[in-house]
């Protein structure tokens, strides 16, 4: 009888801890939403799936290239959910993207490129959308205006960037701004997926890190050179010059053949 006294308490404070667990999250979630949204209410399924999401720090490696038109909200990057911060800093409001509008021969030569873009590292390029939620949103298609950003602007792509990796971030390159040119486009997309992987521009014109003029063909360069757009300047964080090479590197690994 003692033994099963015991065994009755025990199954008693495993239930409370279990209780009292469940509790705690539903008052942490419900407080994320809270500072999210200004209002409170009660959590459901995809709020705990969407928040548990940001405690998983992993570099995204599929990169996910949408050619269809979607619906994207502003809020903190998850691109399974279609949240981006880059609305947030834009127009603030939900939009339903265009979409690629350059026929089926260009998006699959446009696919290749960015394959071929990213193929030293060990990152995966895919136009299907993937299983796992880590991965990252291209928007592929319109223009800026479609989030706020005046065409004036002459702005190809867009990013989130804080000199970091920014796990599932949702980034856009403005086709329709290039005339759905496969080579900008495709250098569109490198430059601002790679933001999210924390780099910086780079003042080399041989790079996809570059504003300035192309000088032959772009890739990520195994070398050190200055930041900066017109200008040189310091690098985000304050390094004197950046590696774009070695930095996705260090983010993704190398890709190694099968």
């Amino acid at each position: 009888m003692c033994g099963m006294a015991r065994t009755r308490r025990w199954l008693w404070i495993i239930a409370i801890t279990a209780i009292s667990l469940v509790a705690a999250a539903i008052v942490v979630v419900t407080v994320f939403i809270r500072v999210e949204t200004g209002t409170w209410r009660a959590p459901d399924k995809d709020d705990f799936v969407r928040i548990a999401r940001r405690f998983d720090n992993r570099p995204s490696k599929t990169i996910f290239l949408e050619r269809r038109a979607i619906d994207l909200r502003p809020g903190n990057d998850d691109a399974p959910s279609g949240t981006s911060s880059v609305l947030a800093n834009a127009s603030n409001k939900p939009i339903h993207t265009r979409g690629w509008t350059g026929g089926d021969a260009k998006w699959k030569s446009l696919v290749a490129c960015t394959r071929k873009v990213f193929a030293p590292f060990d990152v995966e390029v895919t136009d299907v959308r993937p299983k796992d939620n880590n991965f990252l949103l291209v928007a592929v298609g319109g223009t800026s205006a479609e989030i706020g950003v005046p065409e004036s602007q002459h702005v190809s792509g867009l990013a989130p960037f804080n000199g970091e990796v920014i796990p599932r971030a949702v980034v856009f390159a403005f086709s329709a701004s290039v005339g759905n040119d496969v080579r900008l486009t495709c250098e569109t997309i490198g430059m601002e997926a790679a933001h999210a992987y924390g780099l910086d521009h780079e003042y080399s014109c041989k790079d996809v890190m570059t504003y300035l003029p192309p000088c032959g063909a772009k890739t990520f360069i195994d070398a050190d050179v200055p930041c900066g757009e017109h200008k040189k300047r310091k690098c985000e964080g304050g390094a004197v010059t950046q590696n774009s090479y070695r930095r996705l590197v260090d983010v993704l690994g190398v890709h190694a053949p099968n």
